[in-house]
């Protein structure tokens, strides 16, 4: 199997579009107009499971993300880069390549940004992507 050099769909959950830090609104702002390098309009698939929205990236190439410190390094993100990188594709914590992190504790949490080549690298070009702060929510 592998992966677009480039897709056309980015899957992120848009509801905590405010809450993202500057770059990553200015990277799917860019996308979604396409004014990115593509110069396609990226469309939005977000389906919060993070192995459905993989699986269609994988098919079809784009992104699939969460740019909170959420996923653990060790069992999610690792095991995800590995495949996507089989694939030809690239896992990225926003600014590090996954696979070559040193776990420093086992539930170790981080961003994590998982598809195309070229769209992880254009994504990572826009600095401040990772949401390192979570604002919190109350019901």
């Amino acid at each position: 199997m592998r992966i677009p050099a480039r897709g056309q769909i980015y899957s992120v959950n848009d509801a905590r579009y405010f809450d993202w830090p500057a770059g990553l609104r200015r990277y799917i702002d860019d996308v979604r107009q396409g004014r990115g390098q593509s110069g396609k309009q990226y469309s939005a698939r977000y389906i919060c499971s993070l192995v459905a929205d993989f699986h269609r990236t994988l098919l079809y190439g784009g992104l699939a993300m969460n740019p909170r410190s959420h996923l653990r390094l060790v069992y999610e993100a690792n095991p995800l880069a590995f495949l996507v990188e089989q694939a030809g594709g690239r896992g990225s914590d926003g600014v590090r390549r996954i696979l070559d992190l040193a776990p420093e504790k086992l539930h170790q949490r981080l961003p994590l940004f998982l598809g195309s080549q070229e769209d992880i690298a254009e994504l990572e070009s826009y600095g401040d992507v990772q949401q390192l702060k979570n604002p919190g929510y109350t019901v």
